[in-house]
């Protein structure tokens, strides 16, 4: 079977993660030929395989007017399939296209993408992959009945398929993490925020919250957001300012992938307070390391970290009162434990890559 796999995507956070785990999970099945097309940013970040084949593919992701030149250059390569792991799809293909929408997050929330234009181009983009896709997979029930409610589709097209949690994902020796807490200037102990700095990610929430804490809690327990400083950061910041706990709070900035695992370790508690998650790989991973979680009970929250955090309303009073429980009830810490690290191995991209493989091999052999 010859499947064409846009790999563009690659270097992303999110969609660059589900994208790396699938193709490391393909590079091991033998009668799977997989077209990965990159560009000049994506192509060292392909995993090297015999049965991967690359394919130059330079056009702007987020440009309408390359569609059908992207479709005329998939159709060269003869892919039995197309799986655009983003909803961005080639115009005309010759071979049934797989479309994998994580969320339609900007239509729910336009804030998340400021630029008027690219809000529209996106909303654009997203109807145009929807309306092209011979099949589309999800990440979890709650993206699924938001594509089949706003798009009005049938049951039949839109498939779950959970994410994997990477086995890179796991407790961290003490040298590792004290390593990593002194590149990026970390403190500890401390509470652990990881995102992006936009409205559905919540983190001025988080800010308030933690502000509400017990003047004991705070002098022992800093806060670490970690996240690029770009879109609402300045916004957070001033926040915590005019909270009263701007010199507790910490903005590391982007955190290198590799250091994630010692990152989550290094922490007494990760929050993830987000308004709206397709999947939510933050809390999966944090679990996957030891550490205790408080999370949201929204959207698709609660179907994926389950039992192995503390879920709770996504409002400062309900996330304080989840805080000063687990840090003032260790045998709550330890159940949490316990709980998230036998959650995260529900999750595994084995198990996400063999499912797809099924719908490659149905769609492809028609």
């Amino acid at each position: 079977m010859r499947v064409g796999f846009d790999a563009r995507m690659i270097a992303w956070r999110g969609i660059g993660t589900y994208s790396r785990n699938m193709l490391k999970q393909f590079a091991q099945v033998p009668d799977l030929q997989v077209i990965c097309f990159y560009n000049d940013d994506t192509v060292d970040r392909i995993p090297a395989a015999d049965n991967f084949i690359k394919v130059a593919l330079n056009e702007e992701i987020f440009s309408p007017r390359n569609l059908a030149k992207i479709g005329q250059i998939v159709n060269k390569t003869g892919c039995q399939l197309f799986h655009t792991p983003y909803v961005v799809a080639p115009s005309n293909l010759n071979c049934p296209l797989l479309v994998t929408a994580h969320d339609i997050i900007p239509l729910l929330f336009p804030k998340s993408i400021p630029s008027f234009w690219t809000r529209r181009t996106y909303k654009g983009l997203l109807a145009d992959a929807i309306g092209k896709a011979d099949h589309i997979i999800t990440v979890s029930t709650v993206s699924q009945s938001y594509l089949l409610a706003h798009f009005g589709l049938s049951l039949g097209k839109v498939s779950v398929i959970l994410d994997g949690v990477g086995h890179e994902f796991g407790p961290r020796s003490e040298e590792e993490v004290a390593a990593v807490c002194a590149k990026y200037g970390i403190g500890r102990p401390h509470i652990l925020w990881l995102g992006e700095f936009i409205a559905h990610k919540n983190p001025a929430t988080l800010v308030s919250a933690y502000s509400a804490l017990s003047a004991k809690i705070r002098s022992h327990y800093r806060l670490v957001l970690a996240g690029e400083k770009s879109g609402d950061w300045a916004d957070v910041q001033k926040e915590a300012v005019r909270r009263g706990v701007g010199e507790l709070v910490q903005f590391t900035g982007f955190i290198e992938e590799p250091d994630l695992p010692a990152l989550y370790t290094a922490a007494s508690l990760f929050c993830f307070p987000s308004l709206y998650e397709g999947f939510g790989l933050p809390p999966l991973e944090a679990m996957a390391c030891g550490t205790p979680v408080i999370c949201s009970n929204s959207s698709s929250l609660p179907e994926v970290v389950g039992d192995g955090g503390l879920l709770v309303a996504p409002r400062s009073a309900a996330i304080s009162a989840a805080i000063t429980e687990v840090l003032t009830n260790d045998n709550l810490r330890q159940r949490l434990r316990k709980r998230g690290l036998a959650r995260t191995a529900m999750f595994s991209w084995e198990t996400a890559a063999a499912k797809t493989l099924d719908l490659y091999r149905e769609l492809a052999t028609g």
